[in-house]
C-alpha cells in the first residue's frame, strides 16, 4: 500500500497544512513527464508518446532505461482504475516483442528523423546501446489514485507472480500562487529504479558485428533489385525514416539482401559510405557515368531522385556482390529471419549459415 504524502508550509504562526487536489489536465502531466520522464524517479529514454500497437491501442510513453529495459507508462485518464491495469498488461504483451529495430523505427517516426535511437541513447546515458534491448520490461501505472482493488490486484501481480508493474501517484498541492507535485509510489522500488527482482531473460542473440539484412521491395515490384544487382548498390527513398537505416552499411560490412515475399538474393560486401542517387557514378564498360542516366531506371520510380528534399530523394549504398540470385531464384525457408525494416543487423546465425551455402560462400572466409 502506498504511504499518503503530506506537505505543510512554515509559517510564524506555525505549520500550515497543504491540501491536495486534482491535476487541471492529465495531459498536462503526459507532457511534463514526455519532456523529463524522470519526474518517475527513473532515468529514462522517450522512444515514442501515444505510440500505436498492433492490436489499435496507443501507448502513453514507451522509454528505454541505462540497462536497455522497455517502460511502459500509462496514464490512469479517464479509465476506470481496473481498466487501466488490464490496459496496460495488454500493452506489455505486445512491446516484449519488439526487437531493437522496432524500437529504433518507433524512436525515428517520433522524432522527425533528427537523430536516430543509438545516437539518442548515447546522448542521455553517455553509453552505447546495448547489444541486447528489450530483454526485460517494466509496467508503470500513472495516477492521482487508485481504488484498493486495483490496488491488490498490482501488489498481487508483482509480488506473487513476478510481473513487473507497479504505480505511482502524482498528488498535486497549491500554495498561493505556487503549484507543487510530489511522488509516490505503491510499491517501493528497488535501488536502481525497477521495482521488481526478476532474473533478465536474455532473448536476443549477439549480433557478429559484421553482417546485415537489407530489403528491396517485393517480388511484384522487380526493379529495385535489377538495378542493384546490375549497378552494384543497395537503394531507398521515400523519406528519411526509410533511407536512413542504410547509415549503418558502411564500408567492410556484409550485407544479405532481401526481397519481400520472394526471399534472399544477393550477398554482398559494402564498399563506400551512403550517398544521394543523384550524385552517384556507375562504371559502364570502363567508364563513369551518373547512375540516373541509365535507361533501367524507370521515370516513375526515380522521378524524385533527383531532389534534395530528404523526404523525396533516394539514396544508395555501394557494394560489391559475392552472389547473386534472380528474384524466381531467391533462397527461403521456413525459420529464415526477414524483417520489413530496411536495413537491420542480422543476428540470426540460422539464416547467415543457409543463405551462405546456398551461395556457395565458404563461412569460414569473411
Amino acid at each position: 500500500m502506498a504511504v499518503e504524502m503530506a506537505i505543510w508550509r512554515m509559517t510564524e504562526a506555525g505549520p500550515r497544512h497543504l491540501v491536495s487536489s486534482p491535476l487541471d489536465s492529465e495531459q498536462r502531466l503526459e507532457d511534463m513527464l514526455a519532456e523529463d520522464p524522470g519526474m518517475c524517479g527513473m532515468d529514462l529514454l522517450v522512444v515514442g508518446r501515444q505510440v500505436r500497437t498492433r492490436y489499435g491501442g496507443y501507448i502513453d510513453l514507451l522509454a528505454l532505461d541505462a540497462d536497455g529495459r522497455a517502460h511502459v507508462l500509462e496514464l490512469k485518464r479517464d479509465r476506470t482504475p481496473r481498466d487501466v491495469v488490464a490496459q496496460t498488461l495488454d500493452y506489455g504483451s505486445w512491446v516484449q516483442d519488439l526487437g531493437v529495430e522496432d524500437l529504433e523505427q518507433i524512436y525515428l517516426d517520433h522524432h522527425d528523423g533528427e537523430t536516430d535511437l543509438g545516437e539518442a541513447f548515447a546522448e542521455r546515458f553517455d553509453s552505447p546501446l546495448p547489444d541486447v534491448v528489450n530483454a526485460d520490461q517494466q509496467f508503470t501505472i500513472i495516477a492521482s489514485e487508485l481504488d484498493q482493488t486495483s490496488d491488490r490486484i498490482v501488489e498481487f501481480l508483482a509480488e506473487s507472480y513476478g510481473v513487473p508493474i507497479n504505480a505511482v501517484f502524482f498528488r498535486h498541492f497549491r500554495d498561493e500562487d505556487r503549484d507543487y507535485l510530489a511522488r509516490t509510489w505503491l510499491l517501493d522500488p528497488q535501488p536502481d529504479g525497477d521495482t521488481t527482482q526478476r532474473p533478465s531473460r536474455r532473448k536476443s542473440r549477439p549480433w557478429n558485428g559484421r553482417d546485415f539484412y537489407c530489403v528491396l521491395d517485393r517480388a511484384d515490384q522487380p526493379e529495385r533489385w535489377s538495378v542493384a544487382r546490375k549497378y552494384g548498390l543497395l537503394s531507398a527513398g521515400g523519406g528519411s525514416r526509410y533511407w536512413k537505416p542504410l547509415r549503418h552499411l558502411t564500408p567492410g560490412k556484409r550485407v544479405f539482401a532481401y526481397v519481400g515475399g520472394a526471399g534472399y538474393v544477393g550477398i554482398g560486401r559494402v564498399t563506400g559510405e551512403m550517398t544521394p542517387a543523384r550524385a552517384a557514378d556507375v562504371e559502364i564498360d570502363g567508364q563513369s557515368q551518373p547512375l540516373l542516366s541509365q535507361p533501367e531506371l524507370s521515370a516513375e520510380k526515380w522521378k524524385n531522385a533527383a531532389s534534395e528534399d530528404p523526404d523525396l530523394t533516394e539514396m544508395v549504398v555501394p557494394v560489391e556482390w559475392l552472389g547473386t540470385r534472380p528474384i524466381e531464384d531467391a533462397v527461403w525457408e521456413r525459420g529464415l529471419f526477414s524483417s520489413q525494416h530496411v536495413a537491420c543487423k542480422l543476428r540470426d546465425e540460422n539464416t547467415i549459415r543457409t543463405v551462405q551455402s546456398a551461395f556457395g560462400l565458404d563461412p569460414t572466409i569473411d
